[in-house]
């Protein structure tokens, strides 16, 4: 039995349909990245999830198949085992990191909550700034904090709205792997939304790619990366290469694909296949290089340095 299923979600803002019949299936521990640029529809999805935003058309569906009832139909909008954690963090200011996680256990038995909030700091690697307040702790801390808020009363779903945007490389590093570690401890799912691709590699066990309130592509995201359906989702999870069936043809490759990654070109000394070197830049652990073959450009990289102006021979891997 799915934990989660969306069938045929719908939501328009005047005449712009911001979600169109987006359909998803998420498994029991399972984490699914969403990719898109801005005003894709991407938050509006997450709201849509939540219960939090009603659905023109559609139905969003938790464990066993139970319908989640729409704003309209409730009191109080949401959903209790669904947690929903904004771009803003969320934090009270004026009271320790401890005493704002123990705050979403207040109606629960003090000896239960004083547990559940030692092993959440644990967990989370809070415990040596449970004491601070949130001014006092960096900008990871104060994330993996509202996600520790989140998750305190075990929710089934965790849904991100851009759980990195305001972190820098380093934090957002050290945030994946904690994240991770605290959706897997803790067995819950979860669904975050991203406009960086680099935040679902290596985190998500399912990528989506969203434009214009349609949702182009679901996958593994090897899958997606190595097999985008179009030009939109090849540019948006990575460099790539957009070249034409004839000039692919003309050097003697009958690859369907017209979408080359740089990693797949490489210095072959031996090939008949010839290159001019327009470019070299170097990005950190390799190479940006330009080369030029006939009338055709392509970017691709290296891990070591090569001489702009050199003829080198090259292979495509397709």
């Amino acid at each position: 039995m799915s934990l989660l299923k969306i069938q045929n979600l719908s939501r328009s803002f005047e005449d712009k349909k911001a979600v169109s019949q987006v359909s998803i299936t998420l498994e029991k521990g399972e984490i699914l990245a969403i990719l898109g640029e801005s005003g894709s529809g991407k938050t509006t999805l997450l709201h849509l999830i939540a219960a939090l935003k009603e659905p023109d058309a559609g139905a969003v569906l938790l464990l066993e198949d139970k319908r989640i009832t729409p704003p309209s139909q409730k009191l109080i909008a949401g959903h209790p085992d669904i947690k929903l954690v904004r771009q803003d963090y969320g934090l009270f200011p004026n009271i320790s990191i401890r005493e704002n996680i123990a705050y979403e256990l207040r109606y629960y038995e003090e000896n239960y909550r004083n547990k559940r909030v030692d092993k959440l700091l644990k967990l989370s690697g809070l415990d040596k700034v449970q004491k601070h307040l949130p001014r006092e702790v960096s900008g990871g801390e104060q994330q993996r904090a509202v996600i520790v808020k989140a998750i305190a009363e075990q929710p089934k779903l965790l849904l991100l709205d851009e759980p990195f945007s305001h972190l820098d490389a380093v934090n957002k590093r050290k945030l994946k792997v904690e994240i991770l570690r605290l959706i897997k401890a803790e067995e819950v799912s979860c669904i975050f939304v991203t406009h960086d691709v680099s935040d679902a590699y290596g985190m998500a066990d399912y990528l989506a790619i969203m434009r214009k309130g349609k949702m182009l592509q679901l996958d593994a995201p090897q899958k997606v990366y190595q097999q985008p359906l179009n030009q939109y989702v090849a540019e948006i999870t990575g460099e790539v290469n957009i070249v034409s069936h004839e000039w692919l043809e003309s050097i003697g490759l009958g690859t369907h694909s017209v979408f080359i990654r740089p990693e797949q070109i490489a210095v072959s000394p031996e090939s008949v296949l010839k290159a001019q070197i327009l470019s070299v830049k170097f990005v950190g652990a390799y190479h940006e290089v330009l080369i030029q073959i006939g009338a055709q450009t392509l970017k691709m990289f290296s891990f070591t340095p090569l001489k702009t102006g050199e003829e080198i021979g090259i292979v495509i891997n397709t």
